[in-house]
């Protein structure tokens, strides 16, 4: 009987305090930075460079590791929480903390899995928590573009928050710890998948995610960007190598 009592609680807040967000009225016309967990973010210190951006978009856990000495390297607020709403500690997004992102100003908590998976660990976050905050999901037809060359894959989190911005409108997105895999994470983000290899394994165990898809599918969708619309495109040196490198790698296999 509790167990029914909680579910009906849950999906009342669920339904209650879910609103849609939508990038394209959000961050239109704005200087958006998306900040991702690889290594790449901290070569440089960007910190001030990065607090000058209108919105500041984080993935999952992101805010639990942002000291003070990190920091310098991307800035010290989160305006855009992208979060998997899965808050197991292996490999989902992590606790859900509003006291933390409050601390942080963050504005809007999106889980960007519009389907039923993304909607079933929506559910579950309220049966847990049963807290009324309001949260925010991606708009169904966004989300519907977004998966529409991943076929049996789901798109990563990161990958979400990425193609969000890029079709936002936004007049420029600077892009840093986005390396698809291809580096490790930064530390105390999941160090216990920062061995290249273990990550490598788990992925493939998982057979949810494909980074070499998203890989693809973020240089088409960045160079569509680039090219058709008036936004500015801006990729930290890891990932304009990343990126570089792979162009070369198709180029050469399609004149085998």
């Amino acid at each position: 009987m509790r167990k029914i009592f909680n579910s009906i609680n849950a999906l009342t807040l669920m339904l209650g305090t879910t609103r849609v967000f939508h990038p394209a009225k959000i961050l239109k016309n704005k200087r958006v930075a998306v900040v991702g967990p690889a290594d790449s973010a901290y070569k440089e210190n960007l910190g001030d460079y990065i607090n000058g951006f209108d919105y500041i978009i984080r993935i999952n856990k992101a805010p639990y590791s942002l000291t003070s000495e990190k920091q310098k390297f991307v800035g010290k607020r989160t305006d855009i929480l992208f979060h998997s709403f899965y808050e197991n500690t292996t490999s989902g997004g992590g606790p859900i903390d509003f006291n933390l992102y409050q601390e942080q100003e963050v504005k809007f908590v999106v889980n960007p899995n519009n389907n039923f998976n993304g909607l079933r660990a929506h559910f579950n976050y309220y049966k847990r928590n049963l807290r009324n905050q309001r949260v925010y999901i991606l708009p169904r037809k966004l989300y519907k573009t977004l998966i529409k060359e991943f076929g049996k894959w789901t798109p990563t989190v990161g990958y979400s928050a990425l193609f969000s911005a890029l079709y936002s409108g936004c007049s420029e997105v600077y892009i840093t710890g986005f390396t698809f895999f291809k580096t490790p994470y930064a530390d105390n983000y999941r160090d216990h998948f920062k061995d290249m290899e273990v990550n490598k394994n788990w992925i493939e165990e998982q057979q949810i995610h494909n980074p070499d898809l998203e890989l693809l599918q973020f240089i088409k969708e960045s160079e569509f960007i680039k090219t058709k619309t008036s936004t500015k495109v801006i990729l930290d040196k890891d990932l304009e190598n990343i990126v570089e490198n792979y162009r070369k790698f198709l180029k050469k296999d399609e004149h085998e």
